[in-house]
């Protein structure tokens, strides 16, 4: 089938042009974002600029899916003091209750997937993370959450000096990303068991982590032999 006819079966919306005092705000929308949320999708809009356009409903006048991304054009038109401009939108003509459907389920988090923690992982590694919308604290939060009420000040207070810990890693990581992807720059060690792990880390009188800066290591390694050597 080389036409285009299934695809638009499956398609509610329409690409047009029209004016920003066209759209109003839904008055309804039950999405609200903190400053520093708002902050993260600003610094992710700067740096890779739009890569979906609007949700207009025709019939009510109504933004229904990018209010956050709208606010951010606003302030761009701002900046270079424009009052009213194009608008390049997917177009929907439905009635207010079905709006409202399209509303809360395109921001609904049942009807979506979760991040698979290992390969985010991964994923942080290799990018600028920041520049994907994310900060340390939400980071922190996917890979490792925890309620501090279920945990004693000494905890509490371990889990602060791992947390820095790991951000300071990961952008140890990051900036070797950024300089080459050569693989040589990785090891991967792997133990029989976690106390045959525990019993190399104490050898070295190091601190067991799961990721660790191998120049750590070799300073551990080299303080060992010069002992050896006295």
């Amino acid at each position: 089938m080389n036409d285009l006819s299934f695809y638009n079966e499956l398609t509610a919306h329409e690409n047009i042009v029209i004016k920003r005092s066209q759209i109003k705000n839904a008055p309804y929308n039950p999405r609200k974002i903190t400053k520093k949320e708002r902050d993260n999708l600003y610094k992710l809009l700067d740096n890779h600029k739009l890569v979906d356009d609007l949700v207009w409903n025709i019939r009510t006048g109504n933004l229904v899916s990018g209010h956050q991304r709208l606010t951010w054009i606003d302030l761009k038109a701002r900046e270079k003091g424009l009052k009213d401009f194009n608008l390049k939108i997917n177009k929907i003509d439905v009635d207010l209750k079905e709006e409202k459907e399209i509303n809360v389920g395109m921001n609904n988090e049942s009807a979506m997937g979760k991040y698979d923690v290992d390969l985010l992982g991964s994923l942080i590694e290799e990018i600028d993370y920041d520049l994907a919308g994310f900060d340390d604290k939400s980071i922190d939060t996917l890979l490792g959450g925890f309620d501090p009420e279920m945990l004693n000040d000494d905890d509490l207070q371990k889990r602060a000096d791992d947390y820095d810990e790991g951000i300071a890693h990961r952008k140890r990581m990051q900036k070797a990303s950024q300089k080459t992807n050569n693989i040589d720059y990785y090891s991967c060690l792997v133990f029989k068991d976690e106390s045959n792990r525990q019993e190399f880390f104490a050898l070295l009188g190091i601190k067991d982590e799961m990721y660790i800066d191998g120049n750590k290591v070799m300073e551990a390694i080299r303080e060992k032999f010069n002992k050896k050597s006295l």
